[in-house]
């Protein structure tokens, strides 16, 4: 199964994030990224598994999408996603 991360900037970005997108009806949940992913020590993203294209695009019109966006497919390694 294919699991998405939007990278936000903070916690309470990420938090209003998922809340926005839950209001979209685009299942959302807040997490701790992996490390790697981010130059900073402690990251935060919103984790999704499927409608990333959507709440992409969603996040965009907000003018809320602050970070990269990566894929992991099946357990695999990260790659970012061109958005």
């Amino acid at each position: 199964m294919t699991q998405y991360l939007i990278m936000c900037r903070s916690l309470t970005h990420a938090q209003r994030s998922a809340q926005v997108l839950e209001r979209h009806g685009i299942t959302a949940v807040v997490t701790k990224a992996p490390q790697g992913l981010s130059d900073r020590g402690c990251a935060y993203a919103v984790s999704l598994r499927r409608r990333q294209a959507e709440a992409v695009e969603l996040l965009k019109e907000m003018n809320m999408l602050a970070g990269k966006v990566f894929e992991q497919k099946s357990g695999g390694e990260y790659r970012e996603v061109r958005v």
